[in-house]
């Protein structure tokens, strides 16, 4: 199978909604991968990024919920790449998730 990489957006089985996976090409070699939701009834916020991507289904619309990273094994999970972000699409999250983390 396919490895998942930083800026796919994918479908999992057991999980309601598609995920994003942002943790990097390094970590994800290992068949794992940190994800974030991305959800329909959630209003924008800081933490909260709105996202329009078509794939192959469809269009897919609805925000990035930056705040509930999860983990998942994908070496246990059935999954299917919807499609993915360009880097240049991706920085915005990124740039969101180092700020979660910032310690001043």
């Amino acid at each position: 199978m396919i490895r998942a990489e930083q800026g796919d957006i994918l479908r999992i089985s057991g999980i309601n909604w598609p995920v994003i996976v942002v943790s990097n090409n390094h970590f994800n070699q290992i068949g794992e991968a940190i994800v974030c939701p991305i959800l329909s009834n959630i209003t924008q916020n800081a933490v909260h990024l709105p996202i329009r991507v078509f794939t192959s289904a469809g269009e897919l619309q609805g925000h990035i919920a930056c705040e509930h990273l999860r983990h998942v094994d994908l070496n246990v999970r059935r999954y299917s790449r919807l499609t993915s972000l360009q880097l240049t699409d991706y920085l915005d999250i990124s740039d969101t998730l180092i700020a979660l983390f910032d310690f001043r």
